[in-house]
């Protein structure tokens, strides 16, 4: 059973509000990352192929999986994957107290 209907409920709108803001602002921040991702390959590789040559890949690879790892950290923590772990963890501390 997940702990995320009481907590929303419990919340005030104070506590709710700092929550939406830290959220919204790790979503701003994979979108920042992804447009200047986007926009620097293009120059490198704009610069790569008006000679001729194809080195803009290596960076692209590299940031590129700088970049996935982002978003699949994002897509963990907003997804409910990290809450589910927390809640696992809440049940396990409770157990050997006798609070469940």
């Amino acid at each position: 059973m997940s702990a995320i209907p009481y907590l929303q409920s419990a919340e005030s709108d104070d506590a709710l509000l700092r929550r939406a803001r830290h959220r919204a602002g790790a979503r701003m921040g994979f979108r920042i990352h992804l447009i200047s991702f986007l926009a620097v390959n293009a120059v490198l590789a704009a610069i790569a192929l008006s000679r001729g040559q194809f080195w803009f890949v290596w960076p692209l690879l590299g940031w590129g999986m700088g970049l996935a790892a982002h978003g699949l950290s994002l897509a963990w923590t907003m997804g409910g994957g990290y809450q589910r772990m927390v809640d696992q963890e809440l049940a396990r501390l409770r157990e050997p107290a006798g609070r469940r």
